[in-house]
């Protein structure tokens, strides 16, 4: 699957050839921000205070990932082909140290700068698949199943390799004085459907 990404660049409309040389410089992970959008953060930045849940401050589109948090879930499936040998492995130290490398290879992707998803409306659902190499795929669907507090549920399946995923996301985050703490509680079910539950 292939998850497009686009760059957002917010940059004012009177600029000298200095400015322009300075933003040239700049890296991908920086984005200029003009004096209007300086004012809405100064007024968002005012009516913060230690603890404040940010899931309640509205914020202005040009802080915000260009894509839904359902899709955002999608990190964590980043390479599904690593998925199809394990429900073969027979030995159980060697498959939970194969799902801990799954687990952790979407871990590298990260929007440029710090970035909020979108908040996605409840009951609205993202969708997409894998095809493999082999000539299989893979389905997935992820959908907003709570509003307050936000909570995103997904399932995962390739049915020719026995592999479900199942999972509940819930996003938070805090203001915390200097910093802000983005926490993702929740909980996945990796089974494979060719062994015993026991």
């Amino acid at each position: 699957m292939v998850l497009g990404h686009r760059k957002n660049s917010l940059v004012g409309s009177a600029r000298s050839s200095t400015e322009e040389a300075r933003d040239s410089d700049v890296g991908d992970d920086v984005e200029v921000v003009n004096a209007e959008q300086g004012n809405v953060l100064t007024h968002i930045i005012s009516q913060l205070r230690p603890g404040a849940d940010l899931s309640r401050v509205t914020l202005p589109t040009f802080i915000l990932e260009p894509r839904s948090m359902l899709e955002r879930i999608t990190n964590f499936m980043a390479h599904p082909e690593t998925l199809l040998p394990m429900p073969q492995i027979d030995d159980p130290v060697q498959r939970f140290v194969a799902v801990t490398k799954f687990y952790l290879s979407g871990w590298h992707i990260k929007p440029p700068g710090v970035k909020k998803p979108l908040n996605p409306v409840l009951g609205e659902t993202f969708t997409g698949y894998w095809d493999y190499a082999d000539g299989t795929r893979a389905y997935y669907i992820s959908e907003q199943t709570c509003h307050h507090p936000p909570m995103s549920s997904y399932f995962f399946m390739a049915p020719e390799h026995n592999i479900r995923i199942d999972g509940t996301l819930k996003p938070r985050s805090k203001f915390l004085g200097n910093s802000v703490g983005s926490f993702m509680e929740g909980i996945a079910v990796l089974r494979f459907l060719n062994r015993d539950e026991r």
